[in-house]
């Protein structure tokens, strides 16, 4: 798909921040090109074949995008680093908006169904615990992101009246005595640059980078 070259004001979402690779190409918001793809390593080099494939195949050029979407964690420190660093190179010569959302907020904007609970967004820490950030039905954090390791503190919690989300969820649906959040589970688990598309919170565009989030500290 070949978009004009004089076509202005696009938007594009980019995120590398778990396992997975993501970039989308969207305006007003419909999406134009979009590619998803899982990603244990080597995520800056899948980006930019990500980000080469989708000039080569819309003929755009920096000067068609107006506004960035991204995420600063907390997650993998070096894959978001690596992420804003592809974004910095390609923006060069072009200011650009950006939009930037911690993880649990790009996490929710992934939820598809009416809230009427709080949720629990579960992240791989890629370590023996995970990180648990609350979020009420409007998307608001509550309180700070906290480590659990996977127990019977861990059971109490997801046992609450919560709705879940979160990469973390794969983790557990592997263990036997975690089978009852199945039904509990009401967002995205794997994490995609197409959520940017919905764009709820109304945030404030910035024309610098944002600092990135330090990972969770370990239990």
């Amino acid at each position: 798909m070949i978009i004009s070259k004089q076509l202005k004001n696009l938007e594009l979402g980019i995120d590398s921040s778990l396992s997975y690779c993501s970039l989308t190409l969207f305006k007003n918001k419909k999406i134009l090109w979009d590619r998803f793809q899982k990603n244990d390593f080597g995520h800056e080099k899948n980006l930019s074949l990500m980000l080469q494939k989708m000039l080569s195949e819309t003929q755009i050029a920096p000067k068609n995008i107006s506004l960035l979407h991204i995420n600063n964690g907390p997650a993998r420190f070096t894959a978001i680093r690596n992420c804003h660093a592809l974004m910095k190179g390609f923006f060069f010569s072009h200011t650009v908006k950006i939009i930037s959302y911690k993880i649990f907020e790009h996490y929710f904007l992934g939820i598809n169904q009416p809230l009427q609970k709080n949720i629990l967004c579960i992240i791989d820490t890629n370590r023996r615990d995970l990180a648990i950030q609350k979020i009420n039905p409007d998307g608001k954090l509550i309180g700070k992101t906290k480590t659990y390791l996977i127990d019977d503190q861990l059971i109490e919690l997801l046992k609450d009246s919560y709705a879940l989300m979160g990469n973390g969820i794969e983790k557990l649906k592997k263990i036997k005595e975690y089978s009852f959040i199945k039904k509990k589970i009401i967002g995205p688990i794997e994490l995609k640059s197409n959520f940017f598309v919905k764009n709820s919170y109304l945030k404030k565009p910035q024309l610098k980078f944002p600092k990135i989030i330090y990972p969770y500290s370990p239990v």
